[in-house]
């Protein structure tokens, strides 16, 4: 197999436990919400550290996909992931191009929970400090109302 074969053969696995792995994440994405809802630390201990777990995975990946489109000569963006999917075979090339589409489309649902899950911690954050008393550090030297 030539050089260029097995680059092609590695973009297309990572692509493919990407897609995998983005539906695992978005699945403890939902599950976090509801155990930060529950406010279960040890669960919440445990979601946190498989999604670290998982992005790092990933994020090894991604850096394998550039490594990949560099060894090609091809620019890392969306041109570039174009120009590297015109290197395999019609059919394969619309799979590969579907499946690109749906880790895109499963990256934006994942960011949208967490910012869903990254509100519900703010809001909690807020709830605590003003059953605890506290107040914004800024505010301490701010003009108060008599």
């Amino acid at each position: 197999m030539s050089r260029a074969a097995q680059l092609l053969h590695v973009f297309e696995q990572d692509l493919q436990q990407d897609c995998a792995d983005y539906l695992g994440l978005r699945g403890l994405m939902q599950e976090l919400y509801d155990q930060l809802l529950k406010r279960d630390c040890g669960r919440i201990d445990l979601l946190n550290r498989q999604i670290g777990d998982m992005l790092e995975q990933m994020g090894a990946r991604a850096q394998r996909r550039s490594k990949i489109l560099t060894a090609f000569r091809l620019d890392k963006g969306a041109e570039g992931m174009q120009k590297l999917l015109d290197h395999f075979p019609p059919a394969q090339r619309a799979r590969l191009r579907e499946s690109w589409e749906q880790l895109g489309q499963l990256a934006a649902q994942c960011k949208r929970l967490n910012e869903r899950n990254g509100k519900l911690l703010a809001m909690h954050h807020e709830i605590l400090d003003q059953l605890l008393g506290e107040t914004d550090p800024a505010q301490l030297y701010a003009p108060q109302p008599c």
